[in-house]
């Protein structure tokens, strides 16, 4: 009898130990993160942006230049005018960066080192003045680089320039569709490389979009300020 009771007994404690483990409603899932301090990563003290590629490397726009970690050291690679990088993206084999009145890709020469590809030279300088590039993304088949003044489309070695009516905030694909977000005069659709207005309403004048998503097939638009709106058939309604 002794025995069987001690059996019981480890039974019970296996048989609680595993509902501790397995029940969601008992024990709560934690995250793994881990802080990295500017000594150990040794570059500037911002990071403005942040991507990672197929191969699990890590890029950080940072205000010395591009930070890569390959998950056992922080390496730094400086433009070659040394300015602030603002924007970064992982795309393919190219890692494209925005800076000030500069833009371009990394890409691994036959040694495996990342060399920089500046794509500047294929814009008017004149354009060109005072831009800084705060938000890289793709779009269909290009890769789409955006100041707070105009948006730039790269395909096939040309850059177009896209000209808003005022101060663009942010750039979201939804449904294969691009929707730019300007300050004073609402939500643009890009169509055929020009800007389309889609949603003008008093809520959007001197609103600063921080995102656009979709959320049971409308739109679900996200303000810094004034909350959050939802638009569907033409309306917008907090």
């Amino acid at each position: 009898m002794k025995y069987l009771k001690i059996n019981y007994l480890f039974s019970s404690v296996l048989l609680l130990f595993g509902l501790l483990i397995t029940s969601p409603s008992i024990a709560q899932y934690s995250p793994y993160f881990e802080n990295y301090a500017l000594s150990e990563y040794n570059a500037g003290n911002q990071n403005w942006g942040i991507t990672k590629d197929d191969d699990g490397k890590v890029y950080a726009a940072n205000n010395n230049g591009l930070l890569v970690y390959d998950g056992i050291k922080w390496y730094l690679h400086q433009l070659p005018n040394k300015t602030t990088i603002r924007s970064v993206l992982a795309h393919k084999d190219r890692i494209y960066t925005g800076s000030y009145q500069e833009f371009g890709y990394w890409k691994k020469n036959s040694k495996g080192a990342l060399v920089y590809h500046s794509l500047s030279h294929l814009v008017d300088s004149k354009e060109f003045l005072n831009e800084e590039f705060w938000q890289i993304i793709t779009y269909k088949d290009a890769i789409i680089f955006r100041s707070f003044w105009d948006i730039y489309i790269y395909k096939d070695n040309k850059v177009t320039q896209v000209k808003p009516y005022s101060t663009i905030l942010s750039i979201d694909i939804v449904n294969d569709v691009m929707y730019v977000s300007s300050l004073k005069d609402g939500i643009f659709i890009l169509k055929n490389d020009t800007l389309e207005k889609h949603i003008v309403d008093d809520y959007m004048v001197d609103t600063k979009v921080v995102s656009i998503n979709d959320y049971q097939n409308k739109l679900f638009v996200s303000t810094s300020l004034k909350g959050c709106f939802l638009y569907d058939s033409g309306k917008l309604r907090p």
